[in-house]
């Protein structure tokens, strides 16, 4: 998969040109997934601070990480999400105490694989990362992916919006859509490590689709309200990550396939991301979408 990275560059005093990196930013627009991974030992970027500046590079470094939270969060909340063309602004417009890299591209699995060899390659100082789990990015995706393979179109996908049923509310990944919603996707990775949060997001949106499938509810985007319609006319589908070989089966993944049983969601790993696709291209009755 095609990924960006940029380094993240310590200059104490650009007469000088001298520099170390830091840290490097890596991620992918369609998947949304980036990650930012920091210099565990700043023994060399301290060896040349004779200025005392590396307290602004490093606060820079919360500045990417409200950017990369900003991504997971519905539209409307106000921060800029990470993306390559922010990236590249940084990268224009920062030529000072903190610098940031072209971005450049990398093949990797996800963002934390591009870091690795990132870091191995051009950090004097490598990260090691403990824990080793993919995050729902994948997912996100394949899926964005599969509907343009589809020629699902563009303005009839809404991304990471939110959908309201009477007083319940609940995120979801995809929304697809004409006068009404045909379709709602919701993507999930079960390796995460805090088992027992992601089986309460998963009861609390099972509790939600259960309520649309009673009453339907409304999507809304800017100042329209687009319907969601009740009953067995909105589909719901889910794309996860099944459990990893070393965690075999988790609580979470237990109680999911159980709620996506009792509220009648569609589920399919990555690789089967086309048929969500297919569905959704048959529902809206573009040529060719339909199931084969």
């Amino acid at each position: 998969m095609p990924y960006r990275y940029s380094m993240l560059r310590f200059v104490p005093d650009s007469a000088r040109g001298e520099f170390v990196n830091i840290g490097a930013i890596a991620g992918d627009d369609d998947s949304g997934d980036w990650e930012l991974r920091l210099i565990q030992n700043p023994r060399r970027a301290k060896a040349i601070d004779d200025q005392s500046r590396l307290g602004t590079a490093l606060a820079f470094a919360d500045v990417v990480q409200e950017h990369i939270a900003a991504v997971d969060q519905a539209p409307g909340t106000g921060q800029e999400p990470m993306s390559t063309a922010l990236l590249e602004r940084w990268a224009r417009e920062m030529q000072n105490v903190v610098q940031v890299s072209a971005p450049t591209p990398i093949v990797a699995s996800s963002a934390e694989a591009a870091l690795d060899v990132v870091f191995l390659e051009l950090v004097v100082d490598p990260a090691a990362r403990q824990l080793r789990f993919e995050k729902k990015h994948r997912a996100v995706a394949e899926t964005s992916r599969a509907y343009r393979r589809h020629h699902v179109p563009e303005d009839s996908i809404a991304r990471r919006i939110l959908v309201t049923s009477g007083p319940y509310d609940s995120t979801f990944d995809f929304a697809v859509f004409n006068g009404r919603v045909v379709q709602l996707v919701q993507c999930w990775s079960f390796q995460l490590p805090d088992q027992a949060t992601l089986a309460a997001e998963v009861r609390a949106w099972a509790w939600v689709v259960a309520e649309l499938r009673r009453r339907g509810g409304q999507l809304r985007l800017g100042e329209r309200r687009v319907p969601v319609p009740q009953g067995p006319e909105l589909e719901v589908a889910s794309v996860y990550l099944p459990p990893s070989a070393a965690q075999t089966e988790t609580k979470a993944f237990g109680e999911a396939r159980a709620a996506f049983a009792e509220t009648n969601v569609q589920s399919y790993t990555p690789d089967s991301a086309d048929l969500v696709a297919m569905s959704a291209a048959s529902r809206l009755h573009i040529p060719g979408g339909g199931r084969s």
